[in-house]
């Protein structure tokens, strides 16, 4: 839920990202990735972009939503407050038994478009919790990548297509007027008063009203399925509050 730009016209990067650069052999030939991660940098929010391929695995854990605007992304709601994620703990492991979304899981490495613009290159930040010369996940072997190196890139690869797929799924839900603004007003049992705002979901009852002809388009594409469970995560709403009832 970030905007276009910030306030000196800058682009923003993309959520847990600060400076990620190109990798390089020659800076990072002895680079490795850590096995055992922290998730430290996925502590201070509330939402995860997830795609589509994702609804089946995290419908049950996390209540899935879209964003607000002109190009809707979906999102797994991971905590009530703003810049606080509820299934990451203080030493930075998450959630036991919970899955982890891919974007998380992609971090410290993103595909960036190159200076000239003619193609996507990997990049990482150089998260020293995650990926250092202390690692123990080559990405390169000598002058070439190591396997390391190739899933990185391989997974960031499998990664954008799934978004692009996504993408379409969210701009065809927002061009078919069936996402509504909602907003979540809900009371902890130990009364703390919390509200959580700038989300849309879909209303079952614009979503019953649409053409035939496209009910039969989504059913083909599987959007329907997504919809579904989709609104059927929400009813994680309850657990999310009492997640935020036992870290208070």
């Amino acid at each position: 839920m970030t905007s276009a730009a910030n306030q000196s016209g800058a682009p923003q990067l993309p959520l847990f990202y600060r400076d990620p650069i190109p990798v390089d052999v020659n800076r990072h030939r002895d680079w490795k990735i850590k096995q055992t991660r922290s998730f430290a940098y996925a502590a201070r929010t509330n939402a995860i972009p997830i795609v589509a391929e994702e609804f089946p695995s995290l419908h049950a854990h996390y209540p899935i939503v879209f964003s607000n605007g002109e190009r809707p992304a979906a999102l797994a709601l991971v905590g009530l407050r703003p810049q606080v994620n509820l299934h990451v703990d203080a030493e930075g492991n998450w959630r036991k038994g919970y899955p982890i979304p891919a974007y998380v899981r992609r971090y410290p490495f993103i595909l960036m478009e190159s200076p000239d613009r003619d193609r996507l290159i990997l990049c990482m930040e150089e998260d020293p919790a995650v990926v250092a010369p202390d690692g123990e996940i080559p990405l390169f072997d000598g002058e070439q990548a190591a396997q390391g190196g190739n899933d990185a890139l391989n997974f960031c690869a499998s990664f954008n297509q799934a978004a692009q797929v996504t993408q379409a799924f969210c701009d065809a839900l927002k061009e078919k007027g069936i996402l509504v603004d909602q907003r979540a007003d809900v009371v902890t049992p130990d009364k703390q008063r919390l509200s959580l705002a700038g989300f849309s979901v879909v209303d079952e009852n614009k979503l019953n009203e649409l053409p035939d002809e496209v009910i039969l388009d989504w059913r083909k594409k599987n959007w329907l399925g997504l919809i579904y469970t989709h609104l059927l995560s929400l009813n994680r709403w309850n657990e999310l509050i009492e997640r935020a009832t036992e870290k208070a």
